[in-house]
Order: structure tokens, then sequence, then C-alpha cells
């Protein structure tokens, strides 16, 4: 072998060494300036709960979607979905809608990788069914008691309006015959029909609401 050859395979052969020396330290370097999900997690989390305490929900949830974003797939991913389904619940927060939160449950429920807080998810997902129907009788009750306020003014006007033409026709008349007395009579009767009708839907509507069963 030449002179000149051997001097190119001991610098092939050094290339090839530094190559690999460089491949083994940017390897390195991405392991240590890559955070992994379950490193990130607890200060994505503690970031979002402390936008919580501020009453910053909106930023609170773009903390955890975007975490879920940079890490899809992940276990820290999922448990997401539970948190923000917690934010949605909250009373406190100006876009609660226990419908959405239902269905984050849902959603966390069903998947089927690793979760944390499936045994909470479960009774929370109870409460905001018992919620979402007590709110749904609510609101029909409130209906029913604004149809029967509207009936009630309606007869009470309806039997104001007899009364008062009833006492026109009295004044007007001096002589009242048979037939006017049972006129008045008759709308007397109305009048306190109608008032007896509005007594009673008043102590309906007085009453609690029926519990759900």
């Amino acid at each position: 072998m030449t002179k000149t050859a051997t001097l190119r395979r001991y610098a092939i052969v050094a290339g090839a060494a530094v190559a690999a020396m460089l491949a083994g330290g940017c390897s390195a370097l991405n392991a240590r300036t890559t955070v992994a999900p379950e490193r990130a997690w607890p200060t994505a989390l503690s970031a979002a709960q402390k936008d919580v305490a501020d009453g910053r929900y909106d930023t609170a949830d773009s903390v955890l979607a975007d975490f879920a974003t940079r890490y899809p797939g992940t276990p820290e991913a999922v448990e997401t979905t539970y948190w923000r389904a917690l934010l949605r619940m909250d009373p406190n927060n100006p876009r609660q809608s226990l419908t959405t939160a239902m269905a984050s449950l849902d959603g966390y429920l069903a998947d089927q990788r690793p979760r944390h807080h499936v045994a909470e998810a479960t009774i929370i997902r109870r409460v905001a069914g018992q919620l979402d129907g007590l709110n749904k009788l609510a609101a029909n009750a409130m209906a029913q008691a604004k149809d029967a306020t509207s009936t009630a003014k309606d007869a009470k006007a309806q039997a104001a309006d007899a009364a008062a033409a009833a006492a026109a026709a009295t004044a007007k008349a001096t002589d009242v015959p048979p037939s006017a007395d049972a006129e008045i009579k008759r709308l007397k009767d109305e009048l306190a029909k109608a008032n007896a009708e509005l007594d009673r839907i008043r102590k309906r509507l007085a009453q609690p609401p029926p519990k759900s069963p």
C-alpha cells in the first residue's frame, strides 16, 4: 500500500469518527433541550390553576389546549381533557357550559389510554348530569309560571272590564229591570271566580319545584 493510500484511509476513518462524535453530541444536546411531557405537565397545570385563581379562565383553557397540541397522544395530554371539563363547570367561569363539560368528561372516560382521574371524572359526570336535569326542570317551571301569570292577568283584566261595564250600566239605569240585576250578578260571579283562580295559581307558584328522582 502506497503512502498516499494509507493517508487517505486514515483520513476516512478519522472523518467517520468525528461524524459519530458529532452525532452523539447532537443527540445528547437534544435530550437536554427537549422537555419531556411528564416534566412539562406539572408546570403547565400549575400555570393553568394560577390563571383560574386570578379569574383568567380563557387563558387557563388556552394553556391546557396548547399543551395537548404540543404533546399529542401522551397521557398528560389526555389529562387536559379532564381539567378543561372542570373549567367549563366552574360557576365563576363566564363561559360556563354544562353541556360542553359533560361532553368532555364523556370523551375522557371513553378514552382507553392511561388516565389518572377516572374515579373523579365518573362522579363529576353524574353530578353534572343531575345539575343539567335540575336546570331543565327549573326552566320548565319558569315557563309554566310565566304562562300561568299571563293567564291570570288576562282573567283579571276580563273580570275588571266586566265589572266596569256592570258598574256603568248600574249608574245609568234609574230603574234597573230584573234582567239587568241578573246580568250584574253574573258578572260579579265571574269576577269572584277569576279572583279565586288567581289565588289558586299564586299558591301553586309559591310551592317549591319538585325534586328530581
